[in-house]
């Protein structure tokens, strides 16, 4: 991503990302270890599971799909009890051991003139039931009040569960929308969601569905292609969903020992960062996968007595269904136990993960009455963590030690905890509906490496009340917020006693006008789907989407003055004659109680771009995929920049598509403006054509494919059983990376692009790095030898202070790998810094590394993120030390946002050594703090404030340049002059 792109990212984008990033990295810690429990789709097939132990006999656990189906009955009601006739009724499952394939299925039907209801042929699973009807908010069942409500029916083969009643509450906005194919033809029959509401596509692809008014996320599946989706606004956008023709993996699961099948196998298929699929294998041992994307998958297969992946990464094209492939898989064991709560109840919603730091985690989500079924299991030692919904774990619980059978009867027993409750209410006193109210834990330096909690409410309802559960006691900070509303300001700060919950806590919104406005392009057309941004004094601000007409509504803004920004793919859209080096937007003004109103205009976007895509012989290929990323025309925008850009934007139809019997293709509704061009092929394979301007026609080859191959070895002799190899390259930002089971050390990726990639290999005896290079269908080899594991002790400073700092998590990792984070990481204790700012970290191996530092639980304790570029020296020794890290901390508070310097500065080319990077204005503002201080395009920024940020210390440049508007900051220059720069208001 662009320094540009970087600067003109808004909080709401982050913190998409960082929703993005908690979503994936929760699932692969919490299921990939038994397949994951949901996913996008894939086939299933019968299987035998075993049951528990009686009297010391396993006893047989039939697969739901073989029993007799259920039935669920019930009504659908307004709020205030009448019949509601019309409604579209569904249930779903997602209880463990079925595929992603039949966890998306929903079986639906329409209530009668009484609100009756009748759903059958259900597996007899635990099921969930929503419903949806004109006028009115797609609801579910619950049975039992507030956040604790139970949500899962319990059902029996060949009976009737009733009396599964499910109430709406008026106000629901109708959503209308149409699906396609990438080529342009309607679907009938596409399976369409928002949220807990369904409907079916008609025959010529439109669909209608009744949804909560607002801002609202759309997902269409059909039989045949990939899921597609959509962020939109509900009453106002016709929503364009373009599917993908599906790609297939099949395959067979079989015992390393002596090959026979293994019926009943969960495989697990991973795209990175993007398709989570899962399957479960017959009688045979045959699975497919289905519903797929092209690209890269890596495959797992679980089992109550095995566990294998498969020997390399498959790789699928456009529309493409694989070769077969063979997983091998090994001897492995079931771990099962229950999750319970003090009292003798059972966890409902949750999932428990088992983590040996020498033979990696295993996780499964709790299934009906509390239970967990870990299957695959490898012999270890494993710390058990556990997650409850609205409930506390226990700080740790005792190991669990696999040896050669498998384990059952585990407890894990987890708390109520404490409640914060009150009513949010608008400034005038009036019960504020439709918000979320979160408590987070204020660190104690005390004690840093204490368990903290903090919860999230259900939205308020016409009472503005709200319920926080699972809390242990501890100060809190509470706080109310939505997209419409901004967050309530200050937060409230709270103390939660031992033993006591807190009632009646009161949290007031701010006052606030309102703001209306147009999107329309040079050409007087309107825009429409692209978010608008409003940039001020702070940073969690309410923003809006525009719908059809382009117009768009912020009906809750704080009173003060703004500069509002049309973002698309998180850069502002530029007004007609301008750059991205300009400061985009308008400036608006909105008073308490009154409305202000606001006209963007942006350049043209409906630009396009034809073309044909050809192989390497020049043959036109059919059935390629098309997809376009805006270069950045910013000055501090580096070369390939958009190309390593793509592998990161979720593009919309108009910028994917795919070619015709001919190779040809046309993208269009573009902005005025220079596109990378990416296109991939069917059996694999990809090309690019970089700077295409819109209103050109180009061509794109796709280069033959090369492959990397290669044998890792421990230091001393042998291989290692399990390691994790990462593929890279720096100009290109293509990524890829697999890990590799009992395979000799020996590890292949089939299908790699031609270019510079560093090769980072991982395990737990050791890890290394190489690089190699890949011509054009050609074939490269590399030897990797493990370096031994250290331990890794050190201590963090404040960068201005040199004070301590606590609480703070440190991972380091061999540079080049991806690190994935999430709250509920199980992160060792003594990586968290203690009071004296000291941790260390286990398994960590000498040569260049990177330190990740972040606050411990994402608590906000003044520090932001850290990524420390450093080198682990190899001493000899088992342990090293590290001198001290310095981190910046935070300039701006923690809703507020940061003042304008005026500058940019251009990020280093990829190959760059980190000691060697440079920070290189690139762009000044004209008439902005940095240009009325002195500072000239092609200055070298070597400090902040006295602090040094350069080569290794660049990282800092950002937390110390982040100031609020009016602070002064001195920037020491490269050509020796120190400059005063005060920073002026964003808006």
């Amino acid at each position: 991503m662009t320094q540009a792109t970087r600067r003109f990212m808004t909080a709401a984008a982050i913190a998409a990302i960082a929703l993005l990033l908690w979503w994936w990295s929760a699932r692969r810690s919490g299921e990939e270890a038994t397949g994951p429990e949901g996913g996008q789709a894939a086939s299933g097939g019968a299987a035998i599971d075993i049951g528990p132990i009686v009297d010391g006999a396993k006893l047989p656990r039939l697969d739901p799909r073989l029993a007799e189906r259920a039935a669920i009955s019930g009504h659908v009601r307004e709020a205030d009890g009448r019949a509601l006739g019309g409604a579209t009724v569904c249930a779903g499952s997602s209880a463990p051991g079925l595929s992603s394939k039949e966890q998306a299925a929903r079986a639906c039907t329409t209530s009668a003139g009484d609100g009756s209801y009748r759903i059958e042929g259900l597996l007899p699973v635990p099921q969930f039931v929503h419903a949806s009807a004109p006028g009115h908010v797609p609801d579910q069942y619950r049975s039992g009040p507030g956040r604790r409500a139970r949500t899962l029916v319990t059902l029996r083969a060949g009976q009737e569960t009733a009396g599964i009643d499910v109430v709406l509450q008026a106000g629901g906005a109708e959503l209308k929308g149409i699906v396609r194919d990438l080529s342009g033809g309607e679907l009938e029959g596409a399976l369409v969601s928002s949220g807990l509401a369904y409907a079916r596509s008609a025959a010529d692809g439109t669909f209608t569905l009744w949804v909560a008014p607002g801002e609202t996320y759309i997902e269409a599946e059909a039989d045949g292609y990939a899921k597609g989706w959509m962020m939109g606004v509900a009453p106002g956008t016709t929503f364009e969903l373009a599917l993908t023709p599906e790609s297939v993996l099949v395959g067979r699961v079989v015992r390393a020992e002596d090959g026979s099948p293994v019926a009943g196998a969960g495989v697990y298929a991973e795209k990175h960062l993007d398709t989570f699929a899962y399957a479960v294998s017959d009688a045979s041992g045959h699975f497919r996968v289905e519903g797929l994307k092209p690209g890269a998958y890596k495959l797992e297969a679980f089992h109550d007595e095995a566990y294998g992946r498969a020997a390399e990464s498959a790789v699928l094209g456009l529309g493409e269904t694989s070769e077969p492939i063979v997983i091998q898989a090994h001897p492995a064991y079931l771990v099962e136990g229950t999750v319970t709560i003090a009292g003798g109840d059972s966890c409902e919603h949750g999932w428990v993960r088992l983590r040996d730091p020498k033979v990696g985690a295993r996780g499964a989500q709790i299934e009906a009455d509390g239970l967990v079924r870990l299957r695959g299991v490898l012999p270890g030692t494993y710390e058990p963590q556990v997650e409850c919904d609205t409930y506390v774990a226990q700080p740790s619980y005792e190991p669990v030690t696999v040896v050669d059978a498998a384990i059952r009867g585990l407890r894990w027993e987890v708390q109520p905890g404490q409640a914060i409750r009150g009513r949010v209410v608008l400034s005038g006193g009036t019960a504020a509906r439709g918000l979320h109210v979160g408590a987070e834990p204020q660190p104690d330096p005390s004690a840093p490496r204490a368990q903290t909690t903090r919860a999230w409410s259900s939205r308020t309802g016409e009472d503005g009340r709200f319920e926080l559960l699972g809390l242990l006691p501890g100060h809190y900070r509470v706080s109310a917020s939505s997209n419409e509303h901004p967050r309530s300001e200050p937060p409230l700060e709270v103390d939660l006693p031992p033993g006591q919950d807190l009632e009646d806590i009161l949290v007031t919104l701010p006052a606030t006008g309102e703001l209306r406005g147009t999107v329309k392009d040079s050409e007087g057309l309107p825009v429409k789907g692209v978010e608008v941004l409003l940039r001020g004094g702070q940073q969690e601000l309410p923003s809006a989407r525009t719908v059809d007409d382009g117009s768009f509504r912020l009906p809750h803004v704080p009173a003060g003055s703004y500069r509002v920004q049309a973002i698309s793919a998180w850069l502002p859209l530029q007004a007609p004659g301008t750059t991205d080096d300009d400061v985009q937007g308008t400036s608006v003004t909105v008073a308490t109680g009154e409305v202000a109103e606001v006209k963007l205009v942006v350049e043209s976007q409906h630009g396009r771009i034809v073309g044909r895509v050809v192989d390497s012989a020049g043959g036109p290929l059919s059935d390629a995929f098309v997809e376009a990323t805006r270069e950045s025309d910013s000055a501090a925008a580096g070369a390939g920049d958009a190309l390593r850009d793509s592998r990161w934007t979720f593009g919309g139809a108009e910028t994917r598509k795919l070619t015709d019997q001919d190779g040809r293709f046309e993208l269009s509704r573009l902005g005025d403006g220079k596109y990378t061009l990416v296109a991939q092929r069917r059996g694999g394979g990809e090309g690019s054509v970089e700077h295409v301007a819109t209103g050109s026609e180009v061509e794109i080859k796709i280069a033959d494919a090369g492959s990397i191959s290669g044998t890792v070895r421990i230091q001393g002799g042998g291989a290692p059983e399990e390691f994790e190899v990462t593929l890279y390259d720096a100009s290109t930002g293509w990524r890829s990376g697999d890990k590799f089971f009992r395979t000799g050390g020996a590890f292949r990726f089939p299908e790699v692009p031609r270019g510079n990639y560093s090769v980072t290999v991982e395990s737990a005896e050791g890890a290394s790095s190489a690089k190699t290079s890949v011509a054009e269908g050609g074939r490269a080899e590399v030897r990797v030898e493990l370096l031994p594991l250290l331990t890794v002790r050190g201590r963090l400073i404040d960068a201005l202070s040199s004070q301590p700092v606590p609480g703070m998590e440190v991972r380091i990792r061999a540079r080049g790998q991806v690190h994935m984070f999430t709250m509920h990481d199980n992160t060792p204790r003594n990586q968290t810094s203690d009071a004296e700012g000291r941790f260390e970290v286990e398994k960590v191996a000498a040569g260049p590394a990177e330190a990740i530092v972040l606050p411990k639980d994402w608590v906000d304790n003044g520090y932001g993120w850290s990524n420390i570029v450093l080198e682990v020296p190899s001493t000899g020794a088992t342990s090293v030390e590290l001198p001290p890290l310095r981190i910046a901390k935070k300039r701006v508070s923690e809703n507020e946002g940061p003042g304008d310097l005026g500058l940019r500065v251009r990020p280093p080319a990829p190959e760059t050594e980190p000691s060697e990077a440079k920070l290189i204005v690139a762009a000044v503002r004209p008439g902005g703090p940095a240009m009325r201080a002195g500072l000239q395009i092609g200055d070298e920024i070597v400090s902040v404030d006295g602090q040094d940020v350069t080569g290794l210390n660049g990282y800092l440049f950002h937390e110390l340049s982040a100031v609020p508007a009016g602070t002064t900051v001195k920037i020491g220059l490269g050509r020796g002059a120190t400059i005063e720069v005060t920073a002026d208001s964003m808006k």
